[in-house]
C-alpha cells in the first residue's frame, strides 16, 4: 500500500512538471500577452499569491487594483515581480520586469509554487480582497477614497455568491471621513 501511495505521489508530481514545460513561453514577451497565454491553458491565478509578503505597495499594488490577483510581490527600483499560478497541483512563477503593467516583461519562469510565510493562516481571504482592506484603510491619506468605492463595487459584484468574503466587503459600507476633526 505504502508503495502505491510513493507512485501516485511520484506521478502527479511528474504530471505537474510536465504542465508547466508544455509552455510556449518566451523570455522578453511581455507580461499581459503571456498573462493571456496561460488563462487559456487553463492556469490561474493563485488566490494566496500575496499571502506571506504583507502589504501591497508600488507596482503590486497597481496590479491587483487592475484585476492581477496572481502578484507575489514586486521590489523596488527596477520593479522585479513575481506572479504565481496554478494549475490543478501544478504551479507556475513568473519573472517579470518593468515598471508599468503595460510594459512588463517576461524575464524567467519555474514550476516552484510559492514560498508560504511562517504565520500564513489557513483560510485567507483572496488577494483583491485584501487589498482592498488596506486600500479602504488608507484612502484617506492619498484622496483616493471614491477609487476606493468602485473598487469595492467591482468586488461586491465579483464576490456576490461568496458568503465569507461578502461579509468582508459590507464592513466596507460606511463611508471614509476625510477629514473628521474639520467637522463643524
Amino acid at each position: 500500500m505504502t508503495h502505491t501511495w510513493i507512485a501516485m505521489v511520484f506521478l502527479a508530481g511528474l504530471a505537474s512538471l510536465a504542465e508547466s514545460r508544455t509552455l510556449a513561453l518566451n523570455t522578453g514577451d511581455r507580461f499581459i500577452t503571456v498573462r493571456t497565454k496561460l488563462y487559456a491553458d487553463g492556469w490561474r491565478a493563485d488566490p494566496a499569491a500575496h499571502a506571506s509578503t504583507g502589504e501591497y505597495d508600488g507596482l503590486d499594488r497597481l496590479l491587483v487594483q487592475a484585476g492581477y490577483a496572481e502578484v507575489d510581490y514586486c521590489s523596488v527600483g527596477k520593479s522585479d515581480c513575481v506572479l504565481q499560478y496554478t494549475k490543478g497541483s501544478a504551479c507556475l512563477r513568473l519573472h517579470t520586469q518593468g515598471e508599468e503593467i503595460r510594459s512588463m516583461k517576461l524575464e524567467r519562469w519555474t514550476d516552484e509554487c510559492r514560498e508560504k510565510g511562517p504565520s500564513e493562516a489557513q483560510n485567507l481571504l483572496p488577494a483583491d480582497v485584501r487589498y482592498m482592506a488596506q486600500w479602504r484603510n488608507e484612502c484617506a491619506d492619498f484622496e483616493q477614497c471614491k477609487g476606493a468605492d468602485a473598487y469595492l463595487l467591482r468586488l461586491r459584484k465579483k464576490y456576490a455568491q461568496n458568503t465569507a468574503v461578502m461579509k468582508i466587503l459590507k464592513a466596507y459600507n460606511r463611508p471614509v471621513e476625510i477629514y473628521p476633526d474639520t467637522k463643524k
